[in-house]
């Protein structure tokens, strides 16, 4: 019988360590970043701090966060942003994550790595699903998400649109989804300066010519 209650605890406390195993860090911030875990427990955070399931990362006002996930994709998180780590996954099988922005604004760099590939954002009501992407959206009652490599398909409302290029964008509010359009360079550029976040840190510094030479940014693109 001890050997048996020994097992089970074990056992529990093997899949309580699993549900609370980090799944990303924070690897630069500037002024004030919290995070609240699933527990309530609030947190500072700073260079180094884990990012676990169910934490819920806020930025304030004036303030920036970088996190990196364990599937190595960033986020740029500017201020007075808010976002929660709902489920996550990378295995040699799997790539999974949900996550949901309440407000603010982002830039995400997540290529696919494996071919169960299930990523998701959800805000407002909406759904943005990503595949080898990057992006950057800002999120509010009016939103806006700009494509710079990869797919993004936005659905909510009964609407639902796909970003399959390069330099596509789309507007969704609780109208719906409206129509993809393209922004030249300059316009993107203005959007994450009007955004706080970093174009060239996101794209790289050769971005432009890529474009020019028919780089790979193609849809599902690594």
């Amino acid at each position: 019988m001890p050997l048996l209650y020994s097992l089970f605890f074990s056992v529990a406390l093997m899949f309580t360590s699993l549900a609370h195993a980090g799944i990303g860090e924070i690897t630069e911030s500037n002024g004030k970043v919290q995070i609240k875990t699933v527990k309530a427990k609030r947190i500072e955070g700073a260079p180094g701090t884990e990012i676990s399931l169910g934490d819920l990362l806020k930025v304030r006002k004036k303030s920036a966060a970088f996190v990196r996930m364990k599937d190595d994709s960033e986020f740029q998180i500017s201020a007075k942003t808010t976002l929660i780590f709902d489920d996550f996954l990378f295995d040699s099988e799997n790539q999974k994550m949900r996550a949901r922005i309440i407000d603010g604004a982002l830039a995400y760099d997540g290529e696919k790595l494996v071919p169960n590939d299930d990523r998701e954002f959800s805000n407002n009501g909406f759904t943005l699903t990503v595949r080898g992407t990057k992006f950057a959206g800002k999120f509010g009652t009016t939103s806006q998400v700009v494509l710079l490599k990869g797919a993004v398909g936005v659905s909510g409302k009964g609407d639902d649109q796909m970003l399959s290029g390069p330099l596509q964008s789309v507007i969704f509010d609780q109208s719906g989804v409206g129509e993809p359009f393209k922004m030249s360079v300059e316009e993107i550029r203005a959007f994450f300066d009007d955004n706080d976040l970093d174009f060239e840190r996101l794209v790289g510094p050769d971005y432009e010519e890529s474009l020019d030479t028919g780089g790979s940014l193609c849809v599902g693109c690594n």
